[in-house]
């Protein structure tokens, strides 16, 4: 994870750039944090309601909208933007519903308003990522005691004060991490932020680099998203330091909930109605809607074209991470200096896939000069681009990318599983790779299986880095889609968009079923 970091630093300090990407910093640096908070803002109220709605209430639909409000997460942000404004353009319902009813022939006709806009990118990236702190709250609240609440509410307190003088000021941390995670994708997004015409750091880092060819320029843009993302994890830790918020209850007593009756309970079932279709329902219905509606042989042979790429990409991707994450996960019990360095690996979450990308450029491409030069001197023969440009850039991106995702699974399962297995094994004198074949591998044969999916669905989703890194004329399912979108034919790509988002179904379904049979 250090190389691609280092590199862009090394790259920012020494270059020679026109100046054009410093002039464009002030704009940018604007607009992403603008749409940094006004995202986190929007994500914190609606995440917070839903989950407060559903854990302290019972109303109809609630057992459907505690997993169903989850699913917006199946969704990439870039397929939530080409959607919404499908859905809400021209020729979408909305538009055709107002037409009719008004009557009018054009758009200067009637007014409707521009959803490719700086206040259609808040939207939309609030309607698919408001589930970060939903999922967040929702575990902290089905682990907080209800004994505050319960005591507030018997001292007279209504419904609306306990939420503002209670649960609200307890759930900060819950808040906080999730509204963190919400700005950190905000921060990593090309795809919505290009096609709303946003200048946030990540779009001008490309147009920066893809356009102008000023790598320099680009190294100071990443290195300034990546200050950034420092900011943000320092900020959401710095507000939970040394405070406790919560009171744990008894596992074996089902969490208390007050049943809603008349309005409150129809406002409570229509809140989160809206919220379901407005972050699941309309971007799949649309993806489905467009993908039956141009089910022709070009887009199927298209379709199959991108997949096998893709599933090639993601095997590769989710195997190497897994194999790092477990190497990782077993030097997590380390010395101290061993878990600093886990620690640090696994932030490339947290970087932008754009910035990794960007970073590994020039270093891959190094290697492959020396690589061509020893073989030239020793051979007379030169490969060509070895490294930069086939999939080991990409495997090797996605390693870094996703690292935290296979360890922090692998490394909860060590936790649980302990060492008593494998002490058991060494006294019956098993060793070395006997050991990790035939106990160590087998007890975490679910952890693996559940790290590796989840991985596999992570790189099916990825844009960014996998636009900058691909090899010429490999094109994934994300690429397809990202690059018919610019172009304004979105539509002949809802195939392959359809089966992104119906891959990022899997994860949290499997999330859903596992956490409803832990039932609290």
């Amino acid at each position: 994870m250090g190389l691609p970091i280092l590199w862009l630093a090394f790259a920012a300090m020494v270059s020679g750039s026109n100046g054009l990407a410093a002039a464009m910093l002030p704009t940018a640096l604007r607009e992403t944090t603008m749409l940094m908070l006004s995202v986190g803002f929007m994500t914190g109220v609606l995440g917070l309601v839903a989950a407060w709605l559903v854990t302290h209430f019972e109303f109809a639909g609630r057992r459907l909208f505690d997993w169903a409000l989850i699913l917006p997460l199946a969704v990439p942000t870039y397929l939530a933007a080409y959607t919404y404004v499908e859905f809400l353009g021209f020729t979408g319902p909305p538009q055709q519903l107002v037409r009719l009813l008004f009557g009018g022939e054009t758009l200067r006709d009637y007014w409707f308003p521009d959803i490719r806009s700086d206040w259609g990118a808040s939207l939309v990236f609030s309607m698919v990522l408001y589930p970060y702190v939903y999922a967040s709250c929702r575990a902290f609240f089905l682990m907080q005691s209800a004994s505050l609440d319960l005591a507030a509410r018997t001292l007279g307190a209504s419904r609306a004060r306990t939420f503002f003088s209670v649960t609200l000021p307890i759930s900060r941390p819950a808040i906080v991490v999730g509204v963190t995670l919400a700005m950190m994708e905000v921060v990593n997004d090309l795809g919505a932020v290009q096609y709303f015409g946003v200048n946030s750091l990540t779009a001008i880092i490309y147009s920066t680099w893809i356009n102008r060819a000023d790598f320099g320029g680009a190294a100071q843009l990443a290195v300034t998203i990546v200050l950034v993302i420092a900011l943000l994890i320092l900020l959401e830790r710095a507000a939970r330091r040394d405070r406790v918020y919560q009171s744990h209850r008894d596992s074996r007593v089902p969490p208390g909930r007050e049943r809603l009756r008349g309005g409150w309970a129809a406002m409570a079932s229509l809140y989160c109605t809206l919220l379901f279709a407005l972050g699941f329902g309309v971007p799949f219905g649309q993806l489905a809607y467009l993908a039956l509606r141009r089910v022709a042989p070009e887009n199927v042979a298209m379709t199959l074209n991108a997949l096998w790429p893709t599933l090639v990409l993601a095997t590769a991707g989710a195997l190497a991470t897994v194999a790092v994450g477990l190497v990782a996960a077993r030097q997590s019990r380390g010395p101290a200096v061993s878990r600093g360095a886990i620690k640090l690996a696994t932030l490339g979450y947290a970087i932008p896939g754009t910035v990794l990308a960007l970073g590994l450029l020039q270093p891959l491409g190094q290697v492959d000069l020396w690589t061509n030069r020893a073989t030239t001197a020793l051979f007379d023969w030169r490969p060509g681009l070895i490294v930069s440009g086939s999939m080991l850039a990409l495997v090797y991106v996605y390693a870094i990318r996703f690292l935290a995702v296979s360890h922090s699974t692998l490394d909860e399962a060590m936790r649980k599983r302990g060492d008593n297995m494998l002490l058991a094994g060494r006294v019956l004198g098993a060793r070395g790779l006997g050991l990790l074949l035939r106990i160590d591998l087998p007890t975490l044969t679910p952890a693996l299986l559940s790290a590796a999916t989840l991985v596999f669905v992570e790189i099916v989703k990825e844009l960014p880095a996998t636009l900058l890194l691909r090899p010429l004329g490999v094109d994934t399912l994300a690429t397809v889609v990202y690059s018919h979108a610019n172009v304004s034919l979105f539509v002949n790509a809802a195939l392959p968009a359809l089966f992104i988002v119906l891959a990022g179904l899997v994860p949290v379904i499997l999330a859903t079923r596992f956490g409803s049979a832990r039932k609290l």
